[in-house]
């Protein structure tokens, strides 16, 4: 009997990585029943439109005779009924657009292994609230929180003292606040340990990445007690302190394809090409640092955000990060302009009607957007 997955996003990095995997996963049963990408239509259908099983969505045709099914239009992933055959569902969709498609996923009955983190801290609230109670499954796959729900399998929340999400520090890491307030977008985009796309590259350059994956870990484990570390050599992803004194540890190297591949075939492991082993050697000379909020403000804006315990804030703050990111890319803005843009947001807008639905977060998003684009020359 297959195992059917959909992957959502397929053309973006998890995506692709996503299918990586599932190459090397299909001895075990993995069939990919559905893709979907906005935009490269043609790169999925060139590869798998031989299969009459598969539904390809996306927001423009192709354009290709094919043997799959077809369809445009990718507001089609927020509905519940392409899900109902489905076993598993990769959310690798970037932004607050991937928030409808998760509901959906859960609506259906689906398991859903999600990397778009800005549903959870946008919209985590009620997500959880749906997962609960449809008795839904969620497996993140980010490899901070793939560490943490890893580390947690088997406890009780009672005994659970603290969280830690480890950080790279981003392009920026070594550069005082004078070069990094030079610092152009083409230079965050060089990141020293990770392949990543556009967006949580910059992300991981302001720090502002891992303040949203603080918000992520509270609205996914329910914790409120959550450090943040910078480890520069990124094979510690994360950790569990407990209230006996002892603490768990989930280290791996730097490959995405890991957590994608347990959240995949969880609890069973697999051993595929990628799965190099690392030894306790491989924790040699390890320091673990506090990151420096006076450099990185974003992660001081994140917190803030965090501090509400909201989905309205949360959507305020990812709302007001991606526009200032597509600013800072165009280069209609600088560095610190980010974080100084998401403060404002958040003063702003953060008070106010929690979000009851996604016509709220819809709304909350947009008047984000066109305070910020009016504030500051808007968008080329």
């Amino acid at each position: 009997m297959s195992i059917r997955v959909a992957i959502l996003g397929a053309t973006g990095s998890i995506g692709r990585q996503s299918l990586q995997v599932l190459s090397e996963m299909k001895e075990y049963g993995f069939k990919i029943v559905l893709l979907s990408a906005y935009r490269n239509s043609k790169e999925l259908v060139k590869k798998f439109g031989f299969d009459k099983e598969l539904t390809i969505i996306s927001e423009y045709p192709s354009g290709i005779a094919a043997d799959c099914r077809e369809l445009t239009g990718t507001e089609l992933l927020g509905r519940e009924e392409f899900y109902r055959d489905v076993d598993i569902v990769i959310n690798g969709i970037g932004g607050l657009s991937g928030t409808a498609p998760s509901i959906a996923v859960l609506q259906a009955g689906a398991k859903l292994l999600t990397a778009n983190k800005e549903s959870v801290v946008a919209f985590g609230r009620r997500i959880n609230e749906l997962k609960t109670a449809l008795s839904g499954t969620i497996v993140p796959l980010d490899s901070e929180h793939s560490a943490i729900f890893q580390c947690l399998l088997g406890e009780e929340r009672e005994g659970i003292e603290k969280l830690v999400l480890t950080a790279s520090g981003g392009a920026n890491r070594d550069k005082s606040k004078e070069e990094i307030a030079a610092t152009t977008a083409k230079e965050c985009l060089i990141h020293p340990n990770w392949s990543m796309g556009v967006k949580v590259t910059i992300d991981s350059a302001t720090l502002m990445n891992k303040g949203l994956e603080l918000i992520e870990a509270k609205n996914l484990f329910g914790i409120e007690n959550i450090d943040i570390k910078i480890h520069r050599q990124s094979v510690v992803h994360g950790a569990a302190a407990f209230r006996d004194g002892s603490l768990k540890v989930y280290a791996s190297k730097p490959d995405m394809r890991i957590p994608i591949a347990y959240a995949l075939s969880a609890p069973e492991r697999y051993k595929l090409s990628f799965s190099d082993r690392i030894g306790l050697e491989a924790l040699n000379g390890f320091v673990f640092e506090e990151p420096d909020e006076e450099r990185f403000p974003c992660l001081k804006t994140a917190k803030e955000a965090a501090s509400y315990n909201t989905d309205r804030a949360g959507a305020v703050l990812c709302a007001a990060d991606d526009i200032a990111v597509r600013l800072y890319l165009e280069g209609a803005i600088g560095f610190y302009d980010i974080s100084a843009i998401a403060e404002r947001a958040l003063a702003r807008f953060a008070e106010g009607k929690e979000l009851s639905d996604l016509n709220d977060l819809n709304s909350i998003t947009e008047e984000v957007r066109e305070y910020i684009l009016e504030n500051t020359g808007g968008l080329h």
